[in-house]
């Protein structure tokens, strides 16, 4: 009983001085949520404001790019079964190419959020060409109020085409930095509480690339965040009670032992 007791103490008072010293605890992850396996195509459609929803391409003017899902894979993606579907990208880049889901509803004719902010990270397999060139992903953040534009704020991060076959790429968001695209996207900071979707793209190629990607996932739990408080002003006034005078100091000579 004593140990139980002593045990109980230790949470209590530890969990007292995490209150104390701001700490706040996220939201436990429930598993790792999947978010795209390509199962069940490559969903498209547009949304009132007419903002293309769903799996969309991007390319500056000299690229090309074309996306399809494929059960014909080089290999099999490391812990599926068979048959197994996957996202399959063909690009030739002078400056940049991908694809972006922008996250749609069933009807696939709005642009929806997803909250992230309970995760460590977002990760999937890709399957490298070792061709030396740089991808990136792109997580697209919350937009501004109202929005009737693409105004996601933009983070990013790059991978490195310099491995061959089947790897799994694990993207923490805190490695993430904000993208500046011109868009007019909010500057409030890597919320996660509105994920719009997600980008995969590529720089210059030396030649034509197949890419093959399959399993995005969010795994982990957020790290702990400090509670920031803040003080519009450091500069307290009060009024001092006048000071309290012994019967003694009244003597018109000093006061001896």
């Amino acid at each position: 009983m004593r140990k139980k007791q002593t045990v109980f103490s230790i949470v209590l008072v530890l969990s007292l001085l995490m209150n104390a010293m701001g700490v706040v605890f996220p939201a436990l992850a429930a598993g790792l949520p999947l978010v795209d396996d390509f199962e069940s195509g490559l969903p498209t459609g547009t949304d009132p404001n007419g903002i293309a929803v769903g799996f969309v391409t991007f390319n500056d003017p000299n690229s090309s790019v074309a996306i399809s899902t494929t059960t014909s894979l080089p290999a099999p993606v490391p812990g599926t079964t068979e048959p197994n579907t996957a996202l399959k990208m063909d690009v030739s880049v002078i400056s940049y190419a991908g694809f972006v889901h922008n996250f749609q509803n069933d009807a696939a004719n709005a642009w929806v959020p997803q909250d992230w902010s309970a995760y460590e990270g977002l990760s999937f397999w890709l399957y490298g060409n070792n061709s030396g060139t740089t991808m990136f992903v792109d997580v697209l953040d919350n937009r501004n109020p109202g929005s009737i534009k693409d105004d996601a704020e933009r983070w990013s991060i790059d991978i490195p085409d310099n491995f061959s076959g089947w790897k799994e790429i694990k993207i923490p968001f805190e490695s993430m930095h904000r993208k500046e695209i011109g868009n007019g996207a909010p500057n409030d900071g890597f919320g996660l509480t509105e994920v719009y979707g997600w980008a995969l793209g590529t720089i210059t190629t030396p030649a034509p690339q197949t890419y093959y990607v399959d399993n995005a996932m969010v795994y982990g739990v957020a790290p702990i965040k400090p509670l920031t408080v803040g003080f519009t002003s450091i500069d307290y006034k009060f009024t001092e009670a006048p000071p309290l005078r012994s019967p003694q100091s009244s003597a018109s000579h000093p006061v001896t032992r």
